[in-house]
């Protein structure tokens, strides 16, 4: 049972050396709730001059996915959170045969992958039996069930009776190591984010803490490396909140202080529901393929629980201003809501930001995905007149195709509107094609004239003119600015659209 909390307590008190870490499980794809965390560990420690650790918890072997570690690795750098210490390329390519190597960091505290330090939780798990605070526990899987159908018929909680606990199992046999949970026990958690948090009851019957096949459970392995890493600060999810009174007493069965914890709110989706695929996309990978920036991710997350201080308006925020603003005293302790809609439109506002040159970058890889083969100098020219319509990468791709292709379909018919008919069109296409050949020096400013003077000669509004130009040269009613994207196009190529046009007009006309 939770007791109502009270006031937060001082995060900082006797702790000027903060360590954070952030420990994911690759058992699947990193999930945008866990960014948040990450981005918490990661700005809580520098805020204060402290390291942020990235440890692999990979102890769940039944639910271990190959490429998983990769995967998370290359996630949480290209989002761009980077740590200061973690596993080394050799930790990685042990603990996944499908690492590519490049994202090695290393550390003093090595090694940063659970598997590897399973010697260290043995020895742990028999100095806690040698204390009185651990017991073997050698019942089989039947007995165990028998139990559990025996509680069920007496409608009692599930969990261990204890029958081991005095029978002084021998360590030959095969066995697991329960932990020994006092009874009559009450638990107070001074939570950083929650105020104190009081079990007046601990419900937990004797879990595990070793397997029988050697390997910790996640509550051994979490205490025993964040005690051996001086793990300060422990900030994770709100649903770990049920875990805490068993880390506390196997941090107090070990005469080791605790790190201070701090559960964080969780991410809901705009119906007040924990966010999950139901309300979209939830992995990191998804909204990278999306063509959301990273920055945006990071600003987004980062606003989802936390705020930068009352009365503050501002919520476009670069890292390192973040950084400096970050505090645990300002996380609610209600849910955030991840809204959508809110993040595209942020993200919107970093594309805007993004210098050119960074955007033609960004913009290369989704271009080519979609089967465009991409001129540099064409795009060059063209993402500035594209920037502010942009709200994802992949935006680009309708207004920039014409670009790309040797070929382009046009609505012939679509040029033949408010008393345009296809003689005239057709003429446009080919007195408009000699006019941009003629160009002694070709650029937008040039083919507005030109184009315009030609509508001038022929006594044609330049509305009509211009649309019978549009779609010859892009194949598309709505493009960029029109002349931007005949320079765009080129002077060659927007001249050979334009003949081109008037040829599939000409073969329209009656003979």
């Amino acid at each position: 049972m939770i007791a109502p909390g009270r006031g937060r307590p001082s995060i900082m008190e006797a702790m000027p050396d903060v360590r954070t870490r952030f420990a994911p499980s690759p058992t699947g794809l990193l999930h945008i709730g866990g960014v948040r965390t990450a981005l918490f560990e990661v700005l809580f420690a520098h805020r204060h001059g402290g390291q942020a650790l990235l440890r692999i918890d990979d102890t769940d072997r039944e639910r271990l996915v190959p490429g998983a570690i990769q995967s998370l690795i290359e996630d949480l750098n290209w989002v761009g959170l980077h740590f200061d210490e973690g596993p080394s390329d050799e930790e990685i390519a042990l603990a996944d045969s499908a690492y590519q190597g490049g994202f090695g960091i290393g550390g003093p505290a090595k090694p940063y992958v659970q598997s590897q330090r399973v010697a260290r939780y043995r020895e742990i798990s028999e100095e806690l039996i040698r204390r009185g605070h651990a017991y073997r526990c050698d019942c089989t899987p039947e007995r165990l069930e028998k139990e559990r159908q025996e509680q069920t018929e007496r409608k009692e909680a599930l969990g261990y009776s204890g029958y081991c606990r005095r029978r002084d199992v021998p360590g030959e046999v095969p066995h697991v190591v329960r932990f020994l949970i006092p009874e009559g026990r009450s638990i107070t958690l001074p939570d950083a984010v929650k105020g104190e948090v009081r079990w007046e009851q601990i419900i937990l019957r004797d879990p595990v803490l070793l397997k029988s096949d050697g390997f910790p459970t996640y509550h051994l392995a979490t205490v025993v490396d964040d005690h051996d890493m001086r793990i300060s600060h422990v900030l994770r999810a709100d649903e770990w909140l049920s875990t805490a009174p068993l880390h506390l007493l196997l941090f107090e069965a070990l005469g080791w202080a605790p790190p201070v914890f701090a559960h964080l709110p969780p991410v809901l989706g705009t119906d007040g529901k924990k966010l999950s695929k139901r309300h979209g996309a939830t992995f990191l990978g998804a909204f990278r393929e999306a063509g959301y920036l990273p920055e945006a991710i990071l600003n987004f997350m980062a606003l989802i629980g936390w705020s930068p201080g009352e009365g503050e308006q501002e919520e476009i925020f670069t890292l390192d201003e973040l950084t400096r603003r970050f505090s645990l005293d300002r996380v609610n302790n209600a849910g955030g809501v991840f809204s959508y809609e809110k993040l595209k439109w942020m993200n919107g506002v970093y594309i805007r930001q993004l210098a050119p040159e960074d955007l033609e970058a960004r913009l290369k890889p989704f271009l080519s995905a979609a089967g465009l083969a991409v001129d540099g100098e064409k795009l060059r020219r063209i993402v500035p007149h594209i920037q502010q319509r942009l709200e994802l990468l992949p935006d680009a791709i309708p207004l920039v195709q014409f670009l790309f292709k040797e070929s382009i379909d046009r609505d012939l018919d679509a040029m033949l509107k408010k008393g345009m008919d296809e003689t005239t069109a057709r003429e446009i296409c080919r007195k408009g094609a000699d006019a941009l050949a003629a160009l002694p020096e070709f650029d937008a400013a040039s083919a507005e004239a030109a184009l315009r003077k030609l509508a001038d000669e022929l006594g044609r509004p330049s509305g009509p003119v211009f649309t019978v130009v549009r779609i010859a040269v892009t194949g598309q009613k709505v493009t960029p600015p029109l002349f931007e994207s005949i320079y765009a196009l080129g002077q060659h190529d927007a001249a050979s659209r334009l003949r081109e046009t008037a040829a599939l007009l000409g073969a329209r006309e009656p003979a």
